[in-house]
């Protein structure tokens, strides 16, 4: 049988892999899982569930409907770069991508733009964790605005030198994180759950008449996928370290088949929790949500 198209770009890959300095494949499987949901899991998912409820028109059915429609769609994406990753399994994502395709000009273009939009996209993320970390110890006063920033600079200064300095130690730091978010997702999600199994009545009838709000319009469902997107973003950030990748070809299709529908479900997960402790008009009233519930297992930070 006649190679494919990706055959042949592999073989040139490994051919130039010869001729050059390359990273070493440290990052395995379980490692790769970690970088998805450690990229795409952050301030937005506190966030973001404002927006999509308010240009949903306080429908919880169309909500969560645009929720799971919004991990989809990332999970599309992300698998279209799970190809071109496993095809040329190069570090630079994009700039690889676009350089080997359309050539330096278009690729330089590219990382000139990046160069402030991505910076920009760190600061936001770096200010809403400053937000959460800081707020708690102030109650219903705003934390000072000093403090917020500060702290801010400094994660994108420490993030920065750890990345430079050891590829292990800052995968490491990864997976902790990692597991710390999930873990705080999973109180919060499996407490709403066990809130609604106890009955609050009010709840209960909240999602048995999911869809009896009036349903948004096509302009106002786009400004809700917009919303929930955001909380998805990072789903392509697996390809800037496919170089490192062990296996690249095996290893990259399966980190996003595992990672992108995990981050999905806990999303609903987190979202039915907050509609079960808090009433559309609030969560839509909220810039940030946050707070605290009782649940069976104590006071949980929402």
């Amino acid at each position: 049988m006649g190679k494919g198209k990706h055959d042949y770009l592999r073989e040139e890959v490994r051919s130039n892999e010869n001729d050059r300095m390359q990273l070493k494949r440290t990052i395995g499987y379980f490692n790769g899982v970690n970088f998805i949901i450690g990229t795409i899991v952050g301030a937005g998912i506190f966030v973001s569930p404002t927006g999509v409820l308010k240009y949903s028109l306080l429908n919880v059915g169309v909500a969560l409907s645009i929720w799971t429609a919004c991990g989809v769609i990332s999970l599309m994406g992300a698998l279209c770069y799970a190809e071109l990753g496993t095809a040329l399994p190069l570090s630079g994502g994009e700039y690889s991508h676009i350089k080997r395709a359309l050539g330096s000009l278009p690729a330089f273009i590219f990382i000139w733009t990046a160069m402030f939009t991505k910076p920009a996209s760190n600061a936001t993320r770096a200010l809403l964790f400053a937000e959460y970390a800081t707020q708690p110890f102030y109650g219903v006063c705003p934390a000072p605005e000093l403090l917020k920033k500060c702290l801010a600079l400094a994660v994108i200064w420490s993030l920065g030198i750890l990345n430079g300095r050891s590829v292990k130690m800052a995968t490491w730091v990864q997976t902790v994180f990692t597991v710390l978010k999930m873990m705080a997702l999973s109180v919060i999600g499996i407490g709403g759950i066990v809130l609604l199994i106890r009955g609050r009545k009010e709840n209960l009838v909240r999602f048995e008449n999911a869809f009896s709000s009036e349903i948004p319009d096509a302009s106002q469902i786009a400004e809700a996928f917009f919303q929930g997107l955001y909380a998805y973003g990072g789903w392509w950030s697996l390809n800037y370290m496919a170089e490192e990748m062990i296996n690249p070809s095996r290893n990259i299709p399966s980190t996003v088949m595992t990672a992108l529908p995990a981050v999905t479900l806990f999303y609903l997960l987190v979202n039915i929790s907050y509609l079960t402790v808090l009433t559309p008009k609030e969560i839509v009233s909220s810039d940030f949500l946050w707070g605290f519930e009782e649940t069976p297992w104590g006071l949980v930070y929402t």
